[in-house]
């Protein structure tokens, strides 16, 4: 995948995935992993939320077809790898204040 070629959008826009099919993956351990750390990266990358969702529906039985949709999902983060998330304080200038309240009869 190193060597793959990067793409701008992480899933086609009419892309219908089906658990329909014969061309079932030999091995779907790979599937399997490579979906998880997906999931693990949108908490980073919350745009390809919707496409790992999409893939992680097939993972009882995962299909060529669904494989193919991975490792889009991969060539687009390749493509996209300086994209990230950036948190900034406000710059609102506020006071900050914590209040907390009790119920003493409990």
């Amino acid at each position: 995948m190193s060597e793959a070629k990067g793409i701008a959008t992480p899933m086609v826009s009419n892309l219908k995935l089906s658990k329909f099919g014969t061309d079932e993956l030999s091995d779907p351990r790979e599937y399997r992993s490579i979906v998880g750390a997906l999931q693990y990266v949108t908490l980073t990358r919350p745009e390809i939320a919707f496409s790992v969702n999409k893939v992680c529906q097939f993972l009882s039985r995962p299909l060529q077809s669904h494989w193919q949709a991975v490792k889009r999902i991969l060539r687009y983060l390749l493509h996209t790898c300086s994209h990230g998330l950036l948190l900034q304080p406000s710059q609102a200038v506020s006071k900050f204040s914590i209040r907390a309240y009790s119920d003493s009869d409990w």
